[in-house]
């Protein structure tokens, strides 16, 4: 399954009237993100986690990627993430359509850099390096495999 296809379904749900339809489009639109990123780390070479350790491990890496861009995407997946969470989990708070709305765009943003990225290969390969050693130097766990 293609990730962006949750991307379609968060705009469509968007455009309903119920609380519901909006958080559900803010969930399906951070899932869209998650895999769209959780894919570019794949491609590159990293062997991401299953499950929720899956998460930190995507924001982490795009966070110290050495892009400035791309870090930003970091960033903002992790309060996409947060958004989710509200959404999925928090339910005695309100979630308004422009607050559902801001975090599809938001999730919509980083697919769009995420999508250029990797179609560029200097850049691919300049991030993939940063992200290796953030793992040796900063983790200390090596998940990156030629």
């Amino acid at each position: 399954m293609n990730p962006r296809d949750f991307m379609d379904l968060a705009w469509e749900l968007l455009g309903g009237m119920k609380q519901a339809e909006w958080r559900s489009a803010v969930s399906r639109a951070y899932y869209a993100a998650f895999h769209v990123a959780r894919g570019l780390l794949r491609q590159a070479g990293f062997a991401a986690p299953l499950a929720e350790n899956a998460h930190a491990y995507v924001w982490l890496r795009l966070s110290n990627s050495g892009h400035p861009d791309v870090q930003i995407a970091g960033a903002k997946l992790s309060l996409l993430r947060s958004g989710r969470n509200l959404a999925d989990y928090e339910l005695q708070r309100t979630l308004n359509q422009a607050t559902a709305t801001d975090q599809v765009r938001m999730a919509s943003d980083i697919i769009q850099l995420l999508t250029l990225v990797e179609g560029d290969p200097v850049i691919r390969t300049r991030i993939t390096d940063a992200m290796k050693l953030y793992e040796r130097d900063v983790l200390r766990v090596v998940t990156w495999y030629p």
